[in-house]
């Protein structure tokens, strides 16, 4: 029983310090690269904005968020067409951001592990992850400008001593 709880627990820390340490400053250095114009700008009639997809992130963590906090929540429809376009500011949708993620990491280190659903996390995680890749990789395009993350110390490195020494800590 012992094995088990520390492995649910370095899945909580590592799933924890990879969205808070690793995807959060990705796409807050992303966003701050770019104009406003270039935020909601769509390459097509269906394709999303960056800006849109930032609201689909933070949608997907206040959920999951939700989901922590009171386990049956239920929600009338998925996101997976949540994509939406309202030209939010960019230091508000920032700050937006940011809240969102702390609500998010508050939850998760406040909630009692049996109430965790891994699932729900690896989900959120890895989805997460994926549309990160197409923030920053828009950016990039748009911008010419190369943010070298790994480079630039948000690596698998970083995240791994990150996530021993939350390890350590909370031994």
């Amino acid at each position: 029983m012992m094995a088990q709880e520390n492995t649910f627990r370095l899945f909580h820390v590592i799933s924890v310090c990879r969205m808070v340490n690793h995807y959060l400053p990705k796409v807050k250095i992303s966003l701050e690269q770019l104009k406003h114009e270039e935020i909601w700008k769509q390459d097509s009639e269906n394709a999303a904005s960056i800006g849109g997809i930032v609201l689909h992130i933070m949608e997907h963590v206040k959920r999951n968020t939700l989901r922590l906090i009171e386990v049956n929540a239920t929600f009338e429809q998925g996101i997976e067409d949540y994509f939406p376009y309202p030209h939010l500011d960019k230091q508000r949708m920032l700050q937006q951001l940011d809240n969102a993620f702390a609500e998010w990491k508050h939850a998760m280190d406040t909630t009692a592990q049996e109430k965790i659903d891994m699932y729900n996390v690896y989900h959120l995680v890895e989805h997460t992850g994926y549309h990160v890749g197409q923030i920053f990789d828009r950016a990039q395009r748009m911008t010419g400008c190369r943010f070298q993350f790994v480079q630039n110390g948000i690596n698998e490195k970083a995240l791994r001593e990150s996530v021993e020494e939350e390890m350590r800590n909370t031994t």
